[in-house]
């Protein structure tokens, strides 16, 4: 017994048009041919055909479907997981930078506190050296910034 086709109507061009448009993005998996068409809309394979707008986004969406530039939804689920890993990954760097900032802050806090506690002022901190001066290495920097690694004293003020 052969199939019986309907009239396509403007209204089944645009339904047609759109799925196909679905298809491209992979939104309705990655098994496209002109018989799951026929099965899906009832119209044959001849009559798709014969319309240039299904014709062209037929096309399209083989092309995106055959090129790679569709992924499965599992391809997508496992990509988006592995992303929220990483994104999450890169909070907890973010989190550990902005706590050492915090504690860095705090540090150059109470070195210029005890620095202003001792008589000097921290613009004459702060200006620019020669060219000609020598820094002290890290070792001796760390020797002579301990003794302003004291908390600084709680304000008698409220």
């Amino acid at each position: 017994m052969a199939k019986r086709f309907r009239r396509m109507s403007d209204s089944d061009i645009n339904t047609i048009v759109a799925d196909l448009d679905r298809w491209a993005l992979g939104e309705l998996g990655s098994k496209l041919t002109w018989a799951v068409l026929e099965e899906r809309f009832g119209f044959s394979r001849q009559s798709l055909q014969a319309k240039s707008e299904i014709k062209a986004a037929y096309d399209t969406a083989k092309r995106a479907l055959s090129g790679g530039l569709v992924k499965t939804k599992e391809q997508a689920t496992k990509e988006v997981e592995e992303l929220q890993v990483e994104v999450e990954r890169l909070q907890a760097e973010l989190d550990g930078y902005k706590r050492k900032e915090e504690l860095w802050l705090r540090r150059w806090q109470q070195i210029a506190f005890h620095v202003r506690q001792k008589g000097i002022q921290m613009a004459s901190v702060d200006r620019a050296a020669s060219k000609d001066t020598e820094f002290p290495s890290n070792t001796e920097a760390s020797k002579i910034l301990k003794m302003f690694d004291k908390e600084i004293p709680p304000s008698g003020r409220i």
